[in-house]
């Protein structure tokens, strides 16, 4: 069964990881973690993006 996540929280998540580095007060080893983090969010944003787009896609058909 696949996970349904919240897109708005993990938007929020991605801004907080995104202004988080950006303030500069991490190590580079923290930086680095949530950079990867970031990346993962992103991948799993756009694939809800991706199906968000099938379905209407389906629908105007």
């Amino acid at each position: 069964m696949e996970k349904k996540i919240n897109f708005e929280e993990e938007l929020n998540h991605l801004k907080q990881i995104v202004s988080d580095i950006q303030s500069g007060n991490l190590s580079i080893d923290e930086s680095l973690k949530l950079y990867e983090e970031g990346q993962k969010i992103i991948a799993l944003l756009n694939e809800e993006l991706k199906k968000a787009e099938e379905k209407v896609e389906k629908i105007i058909k």
